[in-house]
């Protein structure tokens, strides 16, 4: 009898204490995916063109937290303050989803234009991510379409710009570059391009963005600047307490000081072209990082070209000539001194330890002495036609800024060499 009194004892506090775990665990649940808390993006965002007119098809993966309720599409025409007789208003689409979903929508616009699609991922409680954003064409056959009056030159420039943007950019999950086409599945990344391939997809979309100036198709390139900054910031990485642009976007990988200028001379001149504060803000990373870490005494002096993972001893003109470029165009921004000084600082190097005299041209790289580290040894002295085109570029800023002959002059002697080495006559049939 005394058995059976315990085993009634036992579980009648066996059923008291079921309700106090369940409210702690609902708790912990609580605590740990707070509904009030932030939602993540979404993710692999893509828009394509489909076979059929005005018809975009959007894909992508719903975050994993819990309180996902919604992703909310909208599309808006980015050339629609430029000729669009109607007056078309952004469109909106919600869908409820649920969490770490794939999904697609097939979304029909109102008619052929290029147009901007974001997805943004909304909680329970109203919380919205930030944006994903693509710029997509659907298919159009080309009939009875005015046709663009822009110059022979840069109609050629902005039908080829359209065609590398349509096959390269924002393939990934990313909105950035993607290194071939067509892709193969293969590559780290998802296949988008090093960030050396990153850059020189920048670069042309800038000279775009300055060649379009007041033409018919400025708001076109506009409109993608928030997605261009976007998707090189993502290579924009903290390493070892240093910021600067990574090979790809995540800590612990090589980092290249010719990488990095190049998008450095990108920013001021998207700086020069738009004003916005934010391009120069990173112009002026890129150019703490050469002058702070790429340049040193080794060889007696020069930018380095190669920081991860661990340093290069030998100075490079693909560096240290960009450079000299870079410190010119910051000082015609800014109008700061120091930027000058050390344009004019790296560019007397290119010419003192780098140049072949005989001919005006530039040897690759440079490496230690022997005997004493912090001046120059012996020269590897391969020429490339890029290695005696930025003294060249650099020698013409500085005879603009100073008006300083001798800049001039150089800057003919170099051009001549280069003419004679490497350009030859040639007309297209």
């Amino acid at each position: 009898m005394k058995a059976i009194f315990k085993l009634f004892i036992l579980n009648f506090l066996a059923l008291a204490l079921l309700p106090s775990c369940s409210d702690d665990d609902q708790s912990n649940s609580e605590q740990n995916d707070p509904i009030s808390g932030n939602i993540s993006p979404v993710g692999s965002f893509s828009v394509e063109a489909t076979n059929n007119e005005n018809e975009l098809l959007v894909k992508w993966t719903n975050p994993s937290n819990r309180d996902v309720d919604m992703v909310e599409l909208s599309y808006r025409d980015v050339e629609a303050s430029l000729s669009r007789a109607t007056d078309f208003s952004p469109g909106h689409i919600i869908i409820q989803v649920e969490r770490d979903v794939t999904q697609e929508y097939l979304l029909k616009v109102p008619y052929f234009a290029t147009y901007e699609v974001s997805a943004v991922a909304i909680s329970k409680a109203g919380k919205r991510s930030v944006p994903e954003s693509r710029i997509m064409m659907p298919y159009h056959e080309k009939v009875d379409e005015p046709e663009l009056k822009l110059p022979e030159m840069l109609d050629r420039a902005h039908s080829y710009m359209t065609s590398v943007i349509g096959y390269y950019f924002g393939k990934s999950s990313r909105s950035c570059w993607r290194g071939n086409y067509p892709y193969d599945g293969k590559g780290y990344w998802d296949g988008d391009a090093l960030v050396w391939g990153q850059g020189g997809g920048l670069s042309a979309f800038v000279a775009m963005r300055d060649a379009t100036k007041e033409s018919e198709v400025e708001n076109i390139y506009g409109a993608m600047d928030d997605m261009m900054f976007k998707g090189i910031q993502y290579f924009c990485q903290l390493d070892r307490g240093i910021l600067a642009y990574s090979c790809y976007p995540a800590a612990g990988n090589e980092r290249f000081y010719d990488d990095n200028v190049w998008i450095g001379l990108d920013m001021v001149d998207w700086y020069t072209e738009t004003k916005e504060m934010r391009y120069l803000t990173q112009a002026k990373v890129v150019w703490r990082y050469l002058i702070d870490h790429g340049w040193d005494e080794t060889c007696g002096g020069g930018v380095h070209w190669r920081e991860l993972n661990e340093h290069t001893t030998s100075k490079h003109s693909c560096s240290t000539g960009p450079t000299a470029v870079m410190g010119c165009k910051m000082y015609l921004a800014t109008q700061e001194q120091e930027y000058l000084d050390w344009a004019i600082k790296c560019y007397d190097y290119m010419l003192d330890v780098l140049q072949d005299k005989s001919d005006h041209l530039f040897y690759d790289n440079v490496r230690p002495n022997k005997d004493d580290p912090n001046l120059p040894g012996d020269l590897e002295k391969n020429k490339y036609s890029y290695n005696s085109g930025q003294p060249l570029q650099a020698a013409c800023l500085l005879y603009k800024i100073t008006g300083e002959q001798k800049y001039l002059d150089e800057a003919y002697a170099i051009a001549e060499s280069c003419h004679k080495k490497w350009f030859m006559p040639y007309r297209s049939k």
